[in-house]
């Protein structure tokens, strides 16, 4: 026994050494700079609470994100309501950032790594942090990201802090949104066609297409106003035009009273409901653009809450909308029948 206890001891002792062996990470320059690394901004995620304004700048865009009690916004919108889960990762990703490897102090080699001074003419983005005071509590111009460069699966982001030389290839993740659409929700409304009773859409001229349903829950739409010895054109669907204010979706917003609109060039699209709601879905073209904007009323009283809410999201604003969505709104009776109407 005593004769085979150092073989046994020296087993175990080679058999431990090469479990360690075997077990260490192989090493890489990526993963041994990401140990023990540090964080671009100590003490950030301690404040992040206090954090009550983003800055972005981006191809020439500058624009805030503000926090107004609990809530952010887009000052610049009107104050259109921002969503908190595009908020929430970006602070929380500034925070988390941590440095890897120092990187070019040259402002000539900025541009390799896109951390030059963010301009009309680049693509990167400046975003700063700001508490109570004008000063920001982190600022920092974000140039290439290479998903999954760095050891547990982050992100290697190239990065430079605002005023200093210094770049940095810096771990962990970044959500940006580099215009101010990309922060709120896209779809403003969204009544559905089961609700459509009836759809008017009046054209500057005057001339107008009304389609409707004969009873609720009835499966088409049909031309209320065909003219004698007109038929509708092969292959016509009317049943889409009750679906003109479907999960619409934006491409930009802006204050009414800020823009100058042709309105008296606008195509009017009246949505009636079976409870009684009545949109007004105003849309003209504008510099390339097509914009929208809405009336409301109820005419039965009982769509009290339904009112208030489309009340808070588009009165004083005007949608830019695409140009497919907006045809259904604009459809004159020429485009649905064969026989010369003469509107």
């Amino acid at each position: 026994m005593k004769s085979k206890l150092p073989v046994i001891m020296l087993s175990v002792v080679v058999l431990i050494t090469a479990t360690v062996w075997l077990t260490r990470e192989k090493p890489s320059s990526r993963s041994d700079a990401a140990h023990g690394a540090q964080r671009l901004f100590p003490g950030l995620e301690q404040a992040l609470n206090d954090i009550t304004r983003i800055r972005v700048e981006h191809h020439g865009l500058v624009y805030d994100v503000t926090k107004k009690g609990d809530h952010w916004q887009l000052p610049g919108k009107g104050g259109y309501p921002v969503l908190f889960e595009r908020v929430k990762p970006l602070l929380l990703g500034m925070a988390l950032l941590e440095k890897i490897e120092p990187k070019t102090d040259r402002p000539k080699n900025y541009v390799r790594l896109g951390v030059e001074e963010p301009s009309v003419h680049t693509a990167n983005t400046r975003i700063a942090l700001y508490a109570t005071a004008d000063k920001p509590v982190a600022s920092l111009i974000v140039g290439m990201i290479q998903a999954g460069l760095i050891a547990g699966g982050r992100d290697g982001i190239y990065a430079r802090v605002s005023g200093q030389q210094r770049s940095w290839l810096l771990a962990g993740h970044l959500v940006l949104p580099p215009r101010p659409v990309d922060w709120v929700d896209r779809q403003f409304i969204h009544i559905k066609p089961k609700r459509v009773k009836r759809v008017t859409i009046i054209q500057p001229d005057g001339s107008r297409l009304v389609v409707e349903k004969s009873r609720q829950g009835a499966a088409n739409y049909h031309v209320m106003n065909l003219p004698e010895g007109a038929a509708l054109k092969q292959g016509v669907q009317v049943n889409p035009l009750a679906r003109g204010l479907s999960a619409l979706k934006m491409d930009d917003v802006f204050v009414h009273k800020a823009i100058q609109l042709p309105e008296s060039t606008a195509v009017n699209a009246i949505y009636e409901t079976w409870d009684g709601l009545r949109i007004t879905a105003h849309t003209v073209e504008q510099d390339r653009k097509m914009l929208l904007w809405f009336d409301l009323a109820d005419a039965s009283g009982d769509n009290a809450s339904v009112i208030s809410d489309l009340h808070a999201r588009l009165d004083g604003r005007v949608y830019q909308i695409p140009y497919p969505r907006a045809e259904r709104l604009r459809k004159r009776l020429g485009d649905l029948v064969t026989h010369p109407v003469g509107q």
